[in-house]
């Protein structure tokens, strides 16, 4: 993978395939809206919650394809994919389905990698767990896509949950049942539209901020909850402290290979004119829409649910943003892991922590979608006995937001735009 072209880790790791095992998919194509204001108010957020000084590339507004997932009962792992139509395989999904829970699922892959089918396990667990369904987001990829287009696709994705188009297989959904969930980079995805409907409900002076949408004015919400495994809110810097002490436990490589002089180019990488990320310019790399740390207004976000690994290099950025957001009065359900790395359930499925930190996760989308009285709490949950402790919300770290800002800050100022080394095609 280290020696692999952006291009050529792309194709292997964001393909399509059959469905296998106890799971209902069904693809679907949302349609992208003629009209182009759910483009202006991410592009207003952009402007506004910025310092002026950014760059970045405008997108099209694009349909965007997408995987309903579905508990499948009474077949085996190894159960082929039934041959019938899309809309057959929903129905059939939809037969199973038992709660009103729909997770709206970004998968991880920062930014760059990975598509709805690498996280079918995942969103399967889930609707069995929930009894509902996951619509999960095959978002426009970096580098080709970089920023916002991936936001673009995933805010579609949410009004389309909310506003079925004409044809759409599923009906109008209350975003009181709706949950964002996602995994690592997935989660920043979130925390992303999250912050651009803030910033809506601030400009228009209202909770629920209109716009139009396939030919009707229509509201933009908030979800009922969000719920996250292993958050990434720092991949694009890799500033702080739990990312270099955790280096020797955590199953994250020490940088992002594509940024080594010596990494083989391809016609995706490096990008054309070059960058020094593949999500966004560097300029970008602190915006609230791009680093949920450095985001400095949560009030009115939905309650959050975390789970998170003691030995993720990552640890520390979750652990900043779910203590930030704890102290304006935010409901944050903090679940860590003792010496898990990141990702563990999607890596050793079977451990009893995995295990623990499925059942937890379900729970949660549960909990908001039934609007159950909650309030913020921690636990972390030991590897020898998976017994839980309790743990303060607002005082996981010592990390102020002057410190955080200047790590932060100092690591942008010193990323340089990437040329790359080019190599034969034959190699590729």
């Amino acid at each position: 993978m280290l020696s692999t072209p952006v291009g050529t880790l792309q194709r292997e790791t964001n393909s399509d395939r059959q469905a296998r095992g106890p799971c209902w998919v069904s693809r679907v194509v949302l349609p992208a809206p003629v009209e182009t204001d759910v483009l202006n108010i991410i592009l207003d957020a952009v402007r506004s919650l910025g310092n002026g000084s950014e760059r970045y590339m405008v997108p099209t507004i694009e349909n965007v394809h997408a995987q309903w997932t579905g508990y499948r009962a009474g077949v085996g792992n190894d159960e082929p994919e039934p041959i019938m139509s899309e809309s057959e395989k929903f129905d059939k999904l939809q037969k199973e389905v038992t709660s009103p829970v729909n997770v709206l699922y970004l998968h991880g892959g920062s930014h760059y990698l990975l598509g709805p089918a690498a996280r079918r396990a995942t969103t399967s667990i889930l609707s069995q767990l929930t009894g509902g369904r996951c619509l999960s987001i095959q978002y426009r990829l970096a580098p080709q896509n970089p920023f916002p287009a991936a936001l673009l696709d995933c805010l579609v994705a949410y009004l389309t949950l909310l506003y079925p188009s004409q044809g759409s297989f599923h009906g109008p959904v209350p975003a009181r049942e709706v949950v964002f969930a996602g995994d690592s980079s997935g989660a920043g995805l979130a925390m992303s539209i999250i912050q651009v409907i803030l910033h809506a409900r601030k400009q228009q002076k209202t909770t629920e901020p209109i716009l139009l949408f396939h030919g009707r004015k229509v509201g933009l919400p908030m979800p009922a909850g969000l719920a996250f495994q292993s958050p990434s809110f720092d991949t694009q810097l890799n500033t702080l402290p739990s990312w270099a002490a955790n280096y020797e436990y955590d199953t994250v490589p020490p940088e992002p290979p594509g940024y080594d002089p010596e990494f083989p180019t391809d016609e995706v990488w490096p990008s054309n004119p070059a960058r020094g990320n593949y999500y966004c310019e560097t300029s970008m790399l602190y915006h609230p829409l791009v680093c949920a740390m450095g985001a400095r207004n949560w009030v009115g976000c939905p309650p959050i649910y975390m789970a998170i690994g003691s030995k993720e290099r990552i640890v520390d950025a979750a652990k900043f943003v779910a203590q930030n957001v704890a102290k304006q009065g935010i409901v944050v359900l903090w679940d860590e892991y003792e010496l898990m790395p990141h990702n563990w359930p999607m890596g050793f499925p079977s451990h009893p922590n995995s295990e623990k930190c499925y059942h937890s996760w379900a729970k949660a989308c549960l909990l908001f979608v039934n609007s159950s009285e909650t309030h913020t709490s921690g636990t972390i949950t030991s590897l020898e006995n998976s017994q839980a402790r309790q743990v303060e919300v607002t005082k996981l770290t010592n990390l102020t937001t002057d410190e955080v800002a200047r790590l932060m800050k100092s690591k942008q100022n010193s990323i340089q735009p990437f040329t790359g080394n080019t190599v034969p095609k034959s190699q590729l």
